[in-house]
């Protein structure tokens, strides 16, 4: 792994058409993962978008017959 100061010496080594190309690549590296980030927004959610898509049944609480004998 390079450091911040071996990188900026390798840099200061390219021509400035060079370092052209790298900052340019590096915008563009850096503009496509805000875009990939921003496609990636999950759309908000809102309570109830199910309603009425399920149903609960009159006897949801009550104690099936085949466990009665442990209670």
């Amino acid at each position: 792994m390079l450091t911040m100061a071996q990188v900026e010496n390798q840099i200061k080594l390219f021509s400035l058409e060079e370092q052209l190309h790298l900052i340019a690549y590096i915008a563009n590296t850096m503009n496509a993962h805000a875009s990939a980030a921003l496609q990636k927004k999950k759309p908000k959610r809102h309570a109830g978008g199910l309603a009425g898509e399920f149903y609960m049944a009159e006897d949801f609480d009550a104690t099936p017959d085949c466990f009665k004998e442990y209670m």
